[in-house]
């Protein structure tokens, strides 16, 4: 299959990631029969109040921060990416296939040292091995990182 690369828009939010996050999303990519892109990385404090008054997120960055908050981001929220099916973007098979990839490619690294910190992704928060049905909280095109030190 043919290799992909991000684009300039993926390139510019994955920056705004933890370095770990940048690895594993670079690596995933390259061994990716699917294309994908990178949505978010780092938040402002603005658009998390933004989905915070739309009902789309239960974090309003101010009086708690999410992963997103932070600055390196301490996740990325991804979509696929084929031209011309934009109807593809958040299509749950596809973003599954998306996710076990980034979730091989990070125990693999995380393994071998090559990243300090574990994945969670957000279609298994609770990592029970069980996907969505069991858990409040589910968001497939969603990846974080855990047990980040984080100062305040």
């Amino acid at each position: 299959h043919m290799s992909y690369a991000f684009g300039k828009g993926s390139k510019e939010r994955l920056l705004t990631c933890h370095e770990d996050l940048i690895r594993v999303a670079e690596k995933a990519l390259s061994l990716s029969h699917i294309d994908f892109s990178i949505t978010e990385g780092e938040r402002t404090l603005e658009r998390q109040k933004e989905l915070f008054d739309k009902g789309r997120s239960k974090i309003d960055g101010i009086n708690k921060k999410g992963k997103h908050n932070h600055s390196p981001s301490l996740a990325f929220d991804f979509m696929v990416y084929v031209p011309g099916r934009k109807d593809l973007a958040f299509d749950n098979e596809h973003l599954t296939y998306i996710a076990g990839i980034i979730m091989a490619v990070g125990a693999e690294m995380f393994a071998t040292q090559k990243i300090k910190h574990e994945l969670r992704w957000g279609g298994n928060f609770d990592r029970d091995g069980i996907i969505l049905l069991d858990q409040v909280l589910w968001d497939r095109p969603h990846i974080e990182l855990i047990g980040v030190d984080i100062d305040g």
